[in-house]
């Protein structure tokens, strides 16, 4: 009798981890639909443009342009080991917000329009509990501008951090993902990246840099 409950609820937690990596399956296929599910930009409170790529203030900058907001937040990210290894060796390297900022001034954004907010932030998490901090509970709306293969997991974590702000999440068009991600190199590697980050960061995961304790 033992032997039979036994075998029984092996073959159940066969077919559940059947069922689990069918569903894992399906959901890295069709990852260059639902990863990248941007918002259409409104008018906002306030704009934040995410560290990671220089094509997002480019971008942030043209929806300030645009009347999207009048503010724009960027975050002081984390210095990755070889950008220290050049401050350490006195070689000019700058820092990505000011890179950022740079280009937000080059595109026409005014100097008394953009805000540096937090220090040493390593991840999506950081950089919207840093945001927080400054920008207060709420309510409020609040632009988010990433890339497009970003945008579920970045939605995910500045409603978690920001529950009183309206939050609306843009990706940046000429990065879109292909739907068959996995006939570019890119779109390959981007959804490889972000697939396990989104599923860490529901499994209760947080990426924070050594500077900032975890909660």
């Amino acid at each position: 009798m033992k032997r039979h409950a036994l075998r029984a609820a092996f073959h159940v937690a066969e077919h559940l981890l059947l069922a689990g990596a069918l569903a894992a399956v399906a959901l890295l296929l069709t990852a260059g639909y639902w990863l990248q599910t941007g918002d259409t930009p409104e008018h906002s409170d306030a704009m934040v443009v995410l560290g990671g790529d220089f094509l997002r203030p480019i971008y942030a900058a043209e929806l300030f342009q645009l009347g999207m907001a009048d503010k724009v937040y960027v975050g002081r990210t984390h210095r990755k080991p070889g950008e220290r290894a050049l401050d350490q060796n006195l070689v000019a390297y700058p820092r990505e917000e000011e890179v950022y900022r740079s280009v937000l001034r080059k595109k026409g954004v005014p100097a008394t329009a953009i805000e540096y907010y937090g220090d040493d932030l390593l991840s999506t998490v950081q950089e919207a509990e840093a945001l927080q901090a400054q920008i207060g509970p709420g309510p409020g709306k609040l632009l988010v501008v990433t890339s497009p293969w970003h945008v579920r997991r970045a939605r995910m974590i500045f409603k978690d951090v920001l529950p009183g702000w309206e939050i609306r999440v843009a990706g940046v068009p000429q990065e879109a993902l292909r739907t068959a991600w996995w006939s570019g190199q890119e779109s390959a590697r981007m959804v490889m990246l972000e697939f396990p980050k989104t599923i860490y960061y529901l499994l209760g995961g947080r990426f924070r840099s050594s500077q900032t304790p975890a909660n």
